[in-house]
């Protein structure tokens, strides 16, 4: 960014110097097109500026590898996995790197000594049993904590093992019975939530426009949960994205679900477990689309990936990249890739988020911002007061930088675009 800003601002000095090492005149903001959700900006004297922050919520039965999972995603053993239901209590939360490559490539074209990639939140939260929705087993609680995310991560084992205790058959087991036993938790937890808010909801409706247009999307929600069906299933393209809804984003099943099947590490590949049970997630997706065009993603959509939860755990301790690599191929992963990072890239999506990047000469830096963003608002991310009083932004490609060299030579090239706060960022 250096010698680039917002006209006309006013910032501070420290805001540009954080970014190019360097004290700028008020000029052009620099937004390579791309965004995600939750970053921070670090000021000299160390102080953090946090931008957005979105949360992804470990779920499902006791013992089916979530912590282990929570430690694979942190890169070291902060949660406790012992053998017994309920070793975890209250929830772990770390804030995890979405690996962007374009970053590296980025710092080595404009000679940038750090990279620093987006991060998501994940939170590890305690399992949950049958009744759940009645209190069994502290659910009141930890259905509480499940509706402050707004991606769940529902962790179902696929591992038939009887030295690893299980609510129900350690050896017996059925990933889609398990599946559906923690869905309909959360479905009637939902019910009993919607019950409560649609009778005001109906009063307010009838003064308030706003209200008054989603109040069918609300009463087709209610009359799916009462069919003991999740909500996703009542939305449609109109309502919009749930998370944007004071009462939408509240309902658990309403919100985007990554479905992790977790296996031994022998398998992580897959069996005949992930198979049944992605098919009939596969279904279940279909069901929640029933409202949407060909070709438009529902903000409620379900995914399903196979992952070993001890596998990754053990290979996030190894920092040599060629004998992790060389470790995953012998367990039959045949890219010898994490499962993770397409999980976390799978997270970015369902939150509806792209990125932008920056860069100086300090450091290439990923910043996460909702699909759709303009200008202005995506500057916020960096800064709030960016919003406020943007003018205008200069707009690099990544792929016209990394093509010619360097910033100045697009520049040079006729490629920077000048746009104002209507531009609508673009990832990458």
């Amino acid at each position: 960014l250096k010698g680039h800003w917002v006209r006309g601002c006013g910032m501070r000095p420290w805001t540009t110097a954080a970014l190019s090492g360097a004290l700028p005149v008020q000029r052009r903001g620099n937004l390579f097109g791309r965004a995600p959700a939750c970053c921070h900006l670090r000021r000299p004297d160390g102080q953090q500026v946090r931008g957005l922050n979105r949360a992804c919520g470990l779920v499902g039965y006791p013992n089916v590898g979530k912590s282990t999972l929570f430690n694979a995603f942190a890169g070291s053993s902060v949660a406790a996995t012992e053998n017994f239901p309920f070793c975890t209590i209250e929830p772990n939360v770390v804030k995890v790197p979405v690996p962007d490559p374009r970053l590296h490539r980025l710092a080595e074209v404009c000679g940038a000594t750090k990279v620093v990639p987006g991060v998501v939140e994940i939170r590890d939260i305690a399992g949950l049993i049958k009744g759940a929705s009645t209190g069994a087993g502290m659910g009141n609680e930890f259905l509480s904590q499940i509706r402050g995310v707004q991606v769940v991560l529902h962790v179902v084992r696929c591992f038939s093992n009887p030295d690893i205790v299980h609510v129900e058959d350690p050896v017996n087991i059925d990933p889609v019975r398990e599946y559906e036993s923690i869905l309909e938790e959360l479905t009637i937890a939902d019910l009993e939530y919607a019950s409560k808010r649609l009778p005001p909801l109906r009063k307010k409706a009838i003064n308030n426009e706003k209200v008054a247009a989603m109040l069918p999307t609300y009463e087709a929600v209610l009359s799916a949960l009462e069919r003991s069906r999740p909500a996703r299933v009542a939305l449609t393209k109109d309502a919009g994205a749930p998370s944007e809804d004071e009462f939408l984003a509240q309902l658990i099943t309403a919100k985007p679900v990554v479905v992790l099947a977790n296996v031994e590490p022998e398998e992580a590949s897959g069996n005949k477990f992930t198979e049944s049970l992605a098919a009939h997630v596969a279904a279940s997706e279909a069901e929640g689309a029933s409202g949407f065009a060909k070709g438009d993603a529902s903000p409620a959509a379900q995914r399903c990936a196979v992952v070993s939860a001890t596998l990754e755990a053990e290979v996030s301790q190894i920092d040599d990249a060629d004998f992790r690599r060389e470790i995953l191929e012998s367990y039959g992963l045949q890219d010898g890739q994490r499962a993770l990072p397409r999980v976390l890239s799978e997270c970015q999506s369902l939150l509806r988020l792209i990125s932008f990047l920056t860069v100086g000469e300090v450091e290439a830096r990923a910043w996460f911002t909702t699909r759709g963003s303009h200008a202005n608002e995506a500057a916020g991310v960096i800064h709030s007061d960016f919003t406020k009083n943007f003018i205008g932004a200069d707009i690099w490609s990544f792929d016209d930088v990394v093509r010619l060299g360097g910033k100045g030579a697009c520049r040079q090239g006729g490629l920077v675009k000048s746009r104002g706060k209507d531009y609508e960022v673009q990832d990458g």
